[in-house]
């Protein structure tokens, strides 16, 4: 399995709304062939927020192909009209995890 790290510092005011577009997206990211799972985590005290939006796809593959569908790049943009900067975005390749088959 893999997983796109991608690393926002998002607007204080804007918070909840960065919450309702990565929500607005898990409809289209389940469509899309190999997708697993999608975990949002918050550093716990920073503020401005930071948060590590992270999906978790079945191979390399289908991880690298959803690069290539328009779906993606909405979101990122979605979650760019709450951010700061650009965000960090990191493929990795998950080598131990308790998901169920």
């Amino acid at each position: 399995m893999h997983a796109r790290s991608t690393h926002y510092v998002v607007k204080p005011e804007r918070f909840d709304d960065f919450l309702d577009a990565i929500s607005q997206s898990v409809p289209l990211m389940r469509q899309q062939k190999g997708f697993h799972s999608l975990l949002v985590l918050r550093v716990v005290g920073a503020n401005p927020p930071e948060l590590r939006v992270m999906t978790v796809w079945e191979s390399q593959q289908a991880l690298q192909d959803s690069e290539r569908n328009v779906y993606f790049y909405q979101a990122v943009s979605r979650a760019l009209a709450f951010s700061s900067g650009f965000p960090r975005i990191l493929e990795e390749e998950i080598v131990l995890s308790d998901f169920p088959d």
